[in-house]
């Protein structure tokens, strides 16, 4: 191979260079901090728990007691499915079982959820109105 043609491709490689780097730096450069933003925002989301209604004979919320954290929010499901399923719902009360307005839902099928977030601190306690028996707690901190 000739120097000239040698000395051309040799330029062209550090042009190239010059252009093709640059850019390689600046999409790796974003998909850092696209992958920084994603961790944040994963960090300070808001979490999800869920709470089972099963149990048909002897029916319960599993787990009965619950900690989240203050913007968490908690989610029940209604899976108490033998026999066409039974209707429940999730009543807030007092520590003396005498309801109250934090919150209600209603989950008459089977699959039925109703989800609460939680803003302020505290314990809450709540029961099945229609099996009072059932009982549960959350704690929120």
């Amino acid at each position: 191979m000739k120097t000239k043609n040698k000395v051309a491709i040799a330029l062209t490689a550090i042009v190239l260079g010059l252009i093709v780097s640059p850019a390689v730096a600046f999409t790796e450069a974003e998909a850092m901090k696209k992958s920084e933003t994603l961790v944040e925002t994963i960090s300070t989301s808001s979490m999800v728990k869920t709470v089972m209604i099963v149990g048909h004979e002897d029916p319960l919320f599993v787990p009965q007691t619950v900690h989240l954290k203050i913007g968490d929010s908690i989610r029940f499901i209604n899976q108490d499915g033998q026999d066409g399923g039974l209707a429940h719902d999730v009543v807030s009360v007092e520590q003396s079982g005498v309801t109250n307005s934090n919150f209600k839902g209603y989950l008459p099928n089977v699959g039925d959820t109703f989800t609460v977030k939680f803003s302020e601190p505290g314990t809450y306690s709540y029961i099945d109105s229609i099996y009072p028996e059932m009982q549960g707690t959350i704690v929120v901190l």
